[in-house]
């Protein structure tokens, strides 16, 4: 277990690392990370005396200590279930798969692409099913592709997909659904310290939903909550979460093969994982669950 200053530290190193010429103001830097001026101030003084940033007339840059400090949380690749049908969408389903249907000129999933290739990931994987061949125009914009086919996709739920990609999900990794519109690319940090699933808050929702426990962690991910976190598709898992996923969906497959691949953690074996809330902005990604919202997003399919 990490002590609670590395947390700090990484938090605000790799905040720095973010940034574009980059001025130190305490008071927004607190309030972005949601951490104490003191708190700031002492971590920041820590990380110029380690050599880990520098102060370069006027700006704050980090240096190459940093990054090396950093590196052991820098995740390099991304798993994306994309095997559904998407019968919801029809008729722009009707001839290829929801995550590749255009939108304001680019597909669905591009912008996840787009989002995970700007924080250095290329090393990713899409389980593919319905209209496979069609995730093939990808190739063109993203050659480093990796496919893998599950021709089981509508009889079973996407833990079947998840289970397919076990020799890709390791060692820290993204897990995305692929069907989410990303309006704001940062939601895809480049590093990451602990196991987490990207939520917003709601006062009321129907949707899928978790709360946070008194450490931080997830608890009550359930459909329809009030006082909670609405559920986004887009996870990371550290190397050991990662391992411990790929023997738990195993194991729960050969029992029941009609689950979705997050009630593992969140719900059949909640004891044995600790999950934090990542908070993003609705507007940052917006779910298409309709041919409606889709024509609403897109003019051309009114």
């Amino acid at each position: 277990m990490k002590h609670k200053t590395s947390r700090y530290i990484f938090e605000l190193l790799s905040f720095i690392e973010e940034q574009d010429r980059f001025i130190f103001e305490k008071r927004n830097v607190a309030d972005a990370l949601c951490m104490s001026c003191g708190c700031i101030s002492e971590v920041y003084q820590s990380l110029l005396e380690q050599g880990c940033i520098e102060e370069v007339d006027g700006y704050t840059v980090i240096t190459n200590t940093g990054l090396a400090v950093l590196e052991p949380y820098r995740v390099k690749r991304a798993v994306i279930l994309a095997a559904g049908f998407g019968s919801r969408m029809m008729p722009a389903t009707a001839e290829r798969p929801k995550p590749m249907v255009m939108v304001n000129g680019r597909h669905i999933i591009e912008t996840l692409l787009d989002a995970l290739v700007a924080a250095d990931i290329k090393d990713i994987t899409i389980v593919r099913g319905y209209h496979k061949e069609k995730f093939d125009e990808l190739l063109v914009k993203y050659p480093f592709l990796h496919f893998i086919d599950n021709d089981d996709y509508d009889k079973t739920n996407n833990i079947s997909s998840a289970i397919l990609a076990h020799d890709y999900f390791h060692g820290g990794a993204y897990l995305c659904e692929s069907d989410l519109y990303i309006t704001n690319p940062a939601v895809i940090r480049k590093y990451q310290y602990t196991s987490n699933i990207l939520g917003s808050y709601s006062l009321q929702t129907d949707d899928w939903s978790f709360k946070m426990d008194d450490d931080g962690h997830i608890k009550d991910y359930q459909k329809g909550n009030t006082f909670c976190w609405n559920y986004y598709g887009i996870s990371y898992w550290t190397a050991e979460d990662c391992e411990k996923l790929n023997h738990d969906w195993q194991e729960t497959f050969k029992v029941d093969t009609d689950v979705f691949w997050e009630q593992v953690p969140l719900q059949l074996k909640k004891e044995d994982y600790a999950v934090e809330i990542r908070p993003c902005r609705k507007q940052d990604i917006i779910e298409i669950d309709n041919y409606d919202e889709l024509a609403m997003l897109d003019p051309s399919y009114r």
